[in-house]
């Protein structure tokens, strides 16, 4: 609890501009944990320029952006890297991959609804291109549920999701509201609550479901024929 506390308040602090040296010595905590908490916030001009007045404090932020610039170069190598490996995708690689999307993210709880949850709108989006163009659901058939926290601006929420995934106000169901603040969350979100994307089609869920179950199946067979000498899996 004390740890989630210390994170809650770091992220308030850095978002209220105060500096990676001051936050540190009032929590206490070290350079790259406070990095790695504060690493999506980004301050505005004039909070930059509050803090860079002071010359070593500007060495510190300066530093902390020479971190994320070689750590972006890097992850942008490894991009290029698998673009020219796994594209271009196929109908089945895209029906796959949204079958293990929804391995992980997919509502299991009834067979009559088809449903994924996520909070970063380019996860929603695949969603819905997944469910419209790969398993042919039609776009009008598909209907959103947002779940957002009591002190978020509800009508600006549904406006950007709507906006986003380009699904039509009138396809939204009731916005579930949580009686928490966004701010008490102790992980990284996309700032704009969760978005749930609902398919009531019993046939669909069958045809996801068993889809899921026939890979897992097939791996499994393949693991258990595999000898511990020769590992052929990957």
């Amino acid at each position: 609890m004390v740890h989630k506390a210390k994170r809650q308040e770091a992220v308030r602090l850095r978002r209220l501009g105060k500096s990676f040296t001051y936050i540190r010595k009032k929590l206490n905590v070290a350079k790259g944990t406070l990095s790695y908490w504060v690493s999506g916030i980004k301050l505005t001009k004039e909070q930059l320029k509050k803090i860079q007045k002071e010359g070593r404090e500007l060495q510190v932020e300066r530093y902390i952006e020479t971190r994320k610039e070689q750590r972006k170069k890097i992850f942008d190598t490894f991009c290029e890297i698998e673009k020219a490996r796994l594209l271009p995708l196929t109908k089945r690689d895209f029906l796959i991959a949204g079958l293990f999307l929804y391995l992980g993210e997919g509502s299991k709880t009834n067979w009559w609804e088809t449903g994924v949850s996520n909070s970063n709108p380019t996860i929603i989006k695949f969603t819905i291109f997944w469910l419209t163009k790969i398993l042919k659901v039609p776009k009008n058939k598909i209907r959103i549920r947002l779940h957002l926290y009591k002190n978020m601006n509800i009508k600006k929420e549904l406006e950007f999701w709507s906006r986003n995934i380009k699904i039509s106000l009138v396809q939204f169901r009731k916005t579930y509201i949580k009686k928490t603040s966004s701010q008490s969350v102790n992980y990284f979100t996309f700032g704009h609550g969760t978005c749930n994307v609902l398919v009531g089609n019993g046939n669909l869920k069958n045809r996801i479901i068993a889809g899921i179950r026939v890979i897992l199946e097939a791996a499994k067979s393949r693991a258990d024929s595999t000898t511990p000498s020769s590992p052929r899996f990957i």
